[in-house]
């Protein structure tokens, strides 16, 4: 067999090999991939403190224990008074409406059977990955030295280090473009004259970077209510600025992010829409990431058949 159809197979394979990692491996490791990652992230912050990996992976529990418990009381607290002044215009529009909203109890109904074996999937998901980070953090180096014994852990050793220099980049790419989504909306608060409008900019920023979310997450829910109550101009006016931020992202994102990761814009949207159809929401993050993983295991192959070579993509 030639050597350039032996190295297309094994790049066949290698493509085959990510995708079936992706789709069927990942979702059952997830929680303990991401226990490893921040165990791997604990080890650098732990050369700077001097602290031990046991101790400092209980107090990282115990900080996420604590923001998430605040997180949720904090939602809830801002959530009450909207949901206060909506009650009573959602019993309007029932007492108005009641034989065509009479399907909506079982609808809901149903819709809660599906939902309720996710949440408790996800919860237990949560519990896996708090207890794997102790553990992690326990037996850090054997862990380290059963990795190395695995079958081509090198290679994949080796882009590993090359997508975390990616990944960081792209962090600092995501995080200006929450810093301009936060200023739009800081300057949009402070028109519509919202009430501590620098904390609900910020915030709507840091929701608008989280996956899936967006800032359509801040905003339908909020124009939503304010179609309720008959106030149809602030409305507009958040749906104007809804736009703007969505035009924002979509504008700098592929390009920033793109740039970040050392994919061509164009190259990176395409990512995101495949991972988004092969693997759901989690797509937005493995899309990316397994372009990223075959790039650089080809990369690898291409530099064993022939060191000389410099792969581009």
């Amino acid at each position: 067999m030639k050597r350039q159809t032996k190295l297309y197979f094994q790049k066949t394979g290698i493509l085959l090999a990510v995708y079936l990692v992706l789709r069927f491996l990942l979702p059952i490791v997830l929680p303990f991939f991401l226990a490893w990652m921040t165990v791997g992230v604990l080890v650098f912050l732990q050369n700077r403190i001097r602290l031990q990996l046991v101790p400092l992976s209980i107090l990282y529990i115990i900080v996420f224990l604590l923001l998430t418990g605040v997180s949720v009381l904090f939602g809830c607290w801002l959530l009450y008074e909207p949901c206060c002044r909506l009650l009573p215009v959602c019993r309007n529009y029932w007492t108005q409406f009641s034989e065509y909203l009479a399907w909506l109890p079982g609808s809901l109904s149903g819709y809660a059977a599906d939902v309720m074996p996710s949440a408790f999937y996800g919860l237990f998901g949560i519990f896996l990955y708090l207890i794997s980070v102790v553990l992690f953090a326990k037996d850090w180096e054997h862990f380290h030295k059963l990795l190395y014994k695995l079958p081509f852990a090198a290679p994949v050793s080796n882009a590993g280090s090359r997508i975390l220099v990616c990944v960081k980049s792209w962090i600092r790419a995501q995080c200006r473009i929450m810093l301009v989504i936060s200023l739009e909306c800081a300057a949009g608060y402070w028109l519509l004259h919202i009430p501590g409008f620098p904390f609900w900019a910020a915030l709507t920023g840091i929701i608008d970077a989280l996956p899936v979310f967006g800032t359509g997450t801040v905003f339908f829910p909020w124009i939503a209510i304010l179609v309720l109550q008959g106030d149809y101009t602030f409305a507009m006016w958040l749906g104007l600025l809804y736009l703007i931020t969505w035009l924002t992202r979509e504008l700098m994102e592929p390009k920033l992010l793109g740039d970040g990761l050392g994919l061509l814009p164009i190259c990176f949207l395409m990512s995101v829409i495949a991972g988004l159809k092969l693997f759901g929401a989690l797509g937005l993050f493995t899309g990316p990431f397994g372009v990223l993983l075959i790039r650089e295991l080809w990369y690898e192959l291409e530099a064993v058949s022939s060191p000389d070579r410099e792969l581009h993509i």
